[in-house]
């Protein structure tokens, strides 16, 4: 039985985690940590558990076989070293370990890394691509949730031979993505009967996305991202224009099955279907549907996830099972 600790545990990603944790089988969370409401109930998330929030200070951390951080940006990179070297395993739902180049980080952050060699030895946790790696890693970089639904929409068509002219990713997102702080206090009232663009002078998630799929394709790319907020509460929903410099001799939807034929958490669409962020919302699922455009050699990618789960704490205790062994989906289908 693993013990397991949480650390930024009242926000709308902790509270997820901690569902998932509590309903493990084989997990014993033993600590939830929260600034604000040190010595509260946790039981104001899940009526089950017994534990008051801490401090995230308190010695009881270095009691975990893991720690989580659900934290913002900052944070993990400051403490996370302490726990890797007591041999305590770190899983980060932060940005903190995403972008591997430094100055990057800087430009998009605002301030220096201040764990270089945890940055170079962390892993991506994305399953569907990193499963081997996650497996023995010791710190994990949980993927942002805009990047978990636009990179799974993207995967297999940049593994194939295709040659890539550009790519547009139009999505949109839930306002829970904003962190419960924001929500509770005024934008739950400005998005309400709206809808609109945002960070249009760039987002903090493209560095990430084109990192990954840079990876994967072998040389850069020129993908244009923008975000939107919609009225909802949680969801992502990516709606990607993909130009093409030749289209592939094998069909784009046999590209797509073969690559995700072992992953359990991909749902791709059939005929006459289109992703739907009711259907996966509160799930760890992605619905991905591939369509045809008026364009010549353009394809269209849609993708959906609920961002708090597949992108965020869902994904988080993915790749806890399989740096565990257990079963991929444990806790998660419980929660």
């Amino acid at each position: 039985m693993n013990k397991v600790g949480i650390i930024g545990g009242s926000g709308f990603a902790g509270e997820e985690l901690i569902k998932f944790l509590s309903s493990h089988d084989s997990t014993s969370l033993i600590a939830v940590s929260s600034r604000e409401l040190k010595g509260q109930p946790v039981s104001q998330f899940i009526k089950e558990s017994e534990l008051n929030f801490v401090d995230p200070d308190d010695e009881i951390f270095f009691q975990c076989d893991f720690v989580f951080f659900a934290t913002p940006h900052g944070i993990s990179m400051d403490k996370a070293k302490y726990f890797v070297q007591q041999g305590i395993k770190v899983i980060d739902l932060s940005a903190d370990f995403r972008i591997k180049d430094l100055q990057i980080w800087k430009h998009w952050y605002n301030s220096e890394h201040k764990d270089p060699e945890g940055l170079e030895q962390s892993v991506y946790g994305l399953t569907e691509l990193n499963r081997d790696l996650i497996k023995n890693s010791n710190l994990v970089a949980v993927p942002g949730c805009y990047p978990t639904a636009s990179i799974l929409g993207l995967l297999p068509i940049l593994g194939s031979s295709s040659k890539i002219d550009s790519i547009t990713i139009d999505a949109k997102s839930g306002i829970s993505g904003a962190g419960r702080s924001t929500v509770n206090s005024s934008l739950q009232e400005d998005i309400k009967e709206n809808f609109r663009a945002y960070a249009t002078a760039g987002h903090r998630h493209l560095p990430e996305i084109k990192q990954v799929l840079e990876g994967v394709y072998g040389s850069s790319l020129e993908i244009n991202f923008l975000p939107h907020l919609i009225p909802a509460m949680r969801g992502i929903y990516s709606t990607i224009y993909i130009n093409l410099k030749d289209i592939p001799s094998e069909s784009i939807e046999d590209l797509y099955k073969k690559f995700y034929k072992d992953s359990p958490n991909i749902h791709l669409m059939q005929d006459g279907e289109v992703p739907e962020i009711l259907k996966v919302c509160k799930t760890n699922n992605c619905q991905i549907g591939i369509y045809p455009s008026a364009i010549e050699n353009q394809i269209v990618i849609i993708s959906a996830i609920d961002n708090l789960v597949k992108g965020a704490a869902g994904q988080a205790v993915e790749c806890y099972n399989l740096i565990c062994g257990y079963n991929q989906m444990q806790g998660i289908e419980n929660g």
